[in-house]
């Protein structure tokens, strides 16, 4: 199979736009999706990151667009309905595997992992997002998939353990070289650096088995 990774600007699309208005970022799942003669229905699942006083913002501006039929947010999980043009119909299709949740970045850009057994199909849709949405060209090759990552039922984590790891993810505590340590998320947070650590560490003893098992 051929596997694209494919990066473009979000001015402009329905969640993109917004996500960068109110500072959250999303990754998000197309479960399925059906052709009308205008345009393209898809429903959408997946998880939002941001502040709960921005998720508000973003969901109510988001509710109010005539594309979108329906968006539910539970916690950091949202599921949705929304009209796409039809010339998505390049990227929704029999022929397009989504390989795992499209990235749509607060700081304005989205990404999607993409396979198909036709380089020619991930090559029409990269010509398409560099036209439309400067699309960037990440990597394209040919492998075989080991698996393919959707949205499955995560564990739950406490507000706070949430807001830890939200925080650890925005500031680049998992990046590497490492561009934060506790001492200055818990500072950040407002919370003592033994309180602010046992939020994260629990967060991640819940996180990463989910991930690996």
């Amino acid at each position: 199979m051929w596997v694209a990774k494919i990066k473009f600007d979000s001015d402009g699309t329905l969640i993109g736009d917004k996500a960068k208005k109110h500072k959250i970022s999303l990754f998000g799942f197309p479960l399925s999706y059906q052709y009308t003669d205008k345009e393209v229905i898809v429903t959408i699942v997946g998880t939002i990151f941001g502040k709960d006083a921005d998720k508000k913002k973003f969901h109510s501006e988001l509710r109010r667009e005539s594309r979108v039929i329906s968006f539910e947010i539970n916690d950091d999980f949202f599921i949705g309905v929304i009209k796409e043009p039809s010339f998505t119909k390049t990227v929704y299709n029999r022929d397009i595997i989504h390989l795992s949740p499209a990235l749509i970045s607060e700081d304005g850009f989205e990404i999607v992992n993409i396979g198909s057994f036709s380089k020619n199909k991930l090559i029409t849709i990269y010509k398409l997002l560099k036209k439309g949405y400067k699309g960037e060209l990440i990597s394209i090759q040919q492998k075989k998939i080991r698996s393919v990552s959707i949205v499955k039922i995560r564990p739950e984590l406490t507000k706070k353990q949430r807001q830890a790891i939200e925080l650890a993810i925005k500031g680049g505590y998992y990046k590497t070289p490492r561009k934060i340590d506790v001492k200055r998320l818990a500072k950040l947070a407002g919370l003592s650096f033994s309180t602010y650590q046992a939020h994260l560490r629990k967060a991640e003893q819940k996180l990463i088995p989910y991930f690996f098992e």
